[in-house]
């Protein structure tokens, strides 16, 4: 009974051996390997934070009213790094109050930049884009009822502040919407 339980466990022990050696010599299959955050991801560090914000809205129109707006956004990383979680919140007279959840990250296929930004009046646009020098700059095509414009974020820092800067294009050149001061908390 003891030559059975002996042979029995160096059975175990070799076939453990076998499977464990063939695995180091395979690797782990492409698929199961886990990407880093990488240099790219690492550019987007000047987002992170805890910022109070301050946001003009333009109407694009000439003659309309602007509104002044305050508010709040916090921006972290989530998913192992892989990505920004972005919670936007301001009250303006233009906008009332605006409630916005993004992610932005890195896609290594296209080389670019992506935010999916979804707010509480539905809209939820995806953003493609890079590094113009230190400007982070995305764009997207808005669908609306009759049509669709092009818009365009420009995200930098200035002056110890985070500036994010909204133009759309309705067909007769890009106009400024948006111009929005983040000040860390």
């Amino acid at each position: 009974m003891a030559h059975r339980f002996v042979a029995a466990a160096f059975l175990f022990a070799i076939c453990f051996m076998q499977v464990h050696a063939q695995s180091k010599e395979a690797g782990a299959p492409p698929a199961a390997r886990k990407p880093g955050p990488g240099p790219q991801r690492g550019r987007l560090a000047f987002l992170v934070g805890e910022f109070e914000t301050t946001t003009r809205v333009m109407s694009g129109r000439p003659g309309a009213r602007e509104a002044l707006g305050t508010g709040t956004s916090s921006i972290r990383w989530g998913l192992d790094s892989m990505f920004l979680f972005i919670d936007e919140q301001s009250v303006n007279t233009v906008l009332g109050h605006y409630k916005g959840f993004g992610i932005l990250g890195y896609e290594p296929s296209s080389s670019q930049y992506t935010l999916t930004m979804c707010n509480n009046f539905g809209d939820r646009p995806e953003y493609h884009g890079t590094f113009a020098g230190d400007t982070l700059v995305m764009t997207t095509r808005i669908p609306f009822p009759g049509g669709a414009f092009d818009q365009k974020l420009f995200w930098f820092t200035a002056a110890n502040t985070v500036r994010l800067q909204v133009f759309n294009d309705m067909g007769k050149g890009p106009v400024q919407v948006v111009d929005q001061t983040a000040r860390p908390r």
